[in-house]
């Protein structure tokens, strides 16, 4: 029987709290959870944050960055051994359709892929990436109030 592997993927710029309830999420369903941060060659010139490595490994949470397309670290993933299902995370009804169409692309890329959306707890489903972008121009600590060290 191969290892299952959840993999969360997604740019994480930054990774906060929202995602670190997603990610254990995943690790407590799945033997294995790895956070895969995706960098977008579009977006060179933006600002990257660091992905919390040390915070996540203490709780079982592997990590890697890759640049190059997600169903390519699948294919990887799978010659090592590994059952993928690649986690996504919802918010609200809002993310739906982004998620559907995300789907798609990625499975006519790899038509077997299996995908799982796990909703992000209550309290949290406020919190994009984005908007702690825009926090963080006016308020360093308001911006630290939701980032993951």
């Amino acid at each position: 029987m191969k290892k299952q592997l959840a993999i969360y993927a997604g740019s994480f710029n930054p990774f906060h709290i929202g995602h670190l309830d997603i990610a254990k999420q995943a690790k407590r369903i799945f033997n294995y959870t790895l956070v895969a941060r995706g960098i977008n060659p579009e977006k060179a010139s933006e600002v990257i944050s660091e992905l919390p490595i040390d915070t996540l490994n203490s709780l079982g949470i592997q990590t890697t960055t890759f640049d190059f397309l997600l169903s390519d670290l699948i294919v990887m993933a799978e010659a090592e051994g590994y059952d993928v299902v690649l986690v996504r995370g919802l918010r609200s009804g809002a993310d739906l359709e982004y998620e559907q169409n995300f789907a798609a692309f990625l499975k006519g890329m790899k038509s077997d892929v299996k995908i799982i959306a796990l909703y992000s707890s209550p309290e949290y489903k406020h919190i994009s990436s984005t908007a702690l972008r825009g926090i963080r121009k006016f308020s360093e600590a308001e911006y630290e109030k939701y980032v993951v060290k």
